[in-house]
């Protein structure tokens, strides 16, 4: 990665992985995956949510964690749900409780998590390797199939560039200047998550609470989806032409880089025909709409040693190809060159006092002397396959570890089966006693 690392990063909820990142990269945000952390809820909470006294529990645990808007909130419907259907003394809840900060949306709503909260995009990837590449198969394998990944996600990449570029909606929505502007900015798949925020404009209302400045947005109360509760969004601006700035409670365009419905309303309300560039962000854009286009280095002698080293190459086979030709001419050049060494050891050579960096200096010698004497030096590294056990046949697939659900259940069946057995074995034994 060049030495830059990841701004957030999302996995389960292993403690090696958790530590390792915590110093490997400790600028880096670190939360757990959503989607295990409900799902392990759900399956060790079953009864729970189908008693008949909690009904109602599986529409408020998901608004509560999927739709608070801030930290108070969040841990005071929290405390209410779990007084509410006493679930003090539910284990897996308290832990959910204790663990919160690690997982619920609203800890990272100010986070750039781009429409994600899961780990599925790793699982995916995790998926492909396990079924194309065994615990047997050589590391070229693994390389090849790395690459055979990246060819594939950049052919799709380019794909959806072109269909970006040559492909137009029929018609816009609502036909506001702001959607046509960001059809054309946008990429399809990004244009098609803005028309989602432009069709919710349509049923939210607005009331202006300081003019021009603060704006409160909730949804009508007449739709025929209704949520399960009602949430007042605040949206602050400044509605001053050329310096336009908006900010909703929300924080939509902080986690995904897009602007929510939200502001959007108050855009539509306020007949502002131009999203600022700055809510359009290079991410999101067409390629050739980017504000800031792919930094291409400038690579001189002075600043490759790749470079440099090819140059120097280039000279000597010249000269070497010219002096080969005669043997006179051939000594001569052999005398210089180790004349032009000796004079190159004592350039290069560090200072006296300095004995670790006298080390560093003469392993980087060698390491130049070694490429000098190889002129056909490759930067590439050669790969060689581990010793493996040969055995008979194809090599097997990795078996993916099960759950502890999943051997629970595994295990009701056997003993089922067993017992089912049994009673069989019964019933035939006494008929052959009789």
């Amino acid at each position: 990665m060049g030495g830059k690392r990841p701004k957030t990063i999302i996995t389960d909820q292993d403690k090696a992985m958790k530590g390792a990142i915590a110093e490997v990269m400790p600028n880096t945000i670190h939360r757990n995956c959503l989607f295990h952390i409900k799902n392990k809820c759900y399956n060790k909470n079953l009864k729970v949510f189908a008693a008949k006294g909690n009904d109602g529990l599986y529409e408020e645990f998901e608004d509560i964690v999927n739709n608070c808007l801030t930290e108070q909130e969040f841990e005071h419907l929290w405390e209410e749900m779990i007084k509410d259907k006493k679930l003090e003394k539910n284990k897996y809840f308290t832990r959910m409780w204790e663990m919160r900060k690690r997982f619920i949306p609203v800890y990272y709503k100010n986070d750039f998590f781009p429409f994600t909260q899961t780990t599925s995009r790793s699982e995916s990837t995790n998926s492909r390797f396990k079924d194309n590449v065994g615990p047997t198969y050589s590391i070229m394998s693994f390389v090849t199939e790395y690459q055979r990944i990246i060819d594939t996600i950049e052919r799709a990449e380019n794909l959806e560039d072109h269909y970006s570029c040559q492909k137009r909606p029929k018609e816009l929505l609502f036909g506001y200047t702001i959607e046509r502007q960001a059809h054309e900015l946008y990429n399809r798949n990004i244009y098609s998550k803005f028309q989602v925020q432009m069709q919710a404009t349509s049923t939210l209302t607005y009331r202006e609470i300081e003019e021009g400045k603060a704006f409160e947005v909730w949804q009508r109360s007449n739709q025929v989806h209704k949520v399960h509760r009602i949430r007042r969004y605040i949206v602050l601006t400044d509605l001053t032409e050329g310096k336009e700035e908006f900010s909703c409670i929300c924080a939509k365009f902080s986690k995904d880089g897009l602007l929510c419905s939200h502001v959007l309303k108050i855009m539509i309300e306020k007949e502002i025909s131009k999203i600022p560039d700055k809510y359009i962000i290079d991410r999101w854009r067409k390629k050739d709409m980017r504000l800031i286009k792919q930094r291409v280095e400038d690579t001189t002698v002075k600043t490759s040693s790749l470079l440099r080293f090819n140059v120097l190459s280039r000279m000597s086979t010249t000269m070497n190809s010219k002096v080969a030709k005669n043997a006179e001419a051939t000594v001569y050049l052999m005398a210089e060159m180790e004349r032009i060494d000796k004079h190159l050891d004592n350039l290069l050579a560090p200072p006296i006092n300095d004995d670790s960096q006298n080390q560093t200096t003469t392993e980087t010698q060698v390491q130049t002397e070694g490429n000098i004497e190889n002129q056909e030096s490759s930067s590439v590294q050669l790969l060689e396959d581990p010793q493996v056990t040969q055995k008979k046949g194809r090599p097997e697939k990795a078996k993916r570890f099960k759950t502890v659900i999943e051997q629970e259940r595994e295990k009701a069946k056997k003993k089922e089966t067993n017992k089912k057995k049994q009673i069989t074995a019964n019933e035939n034994s006494g008929q052959y006693h009789i």
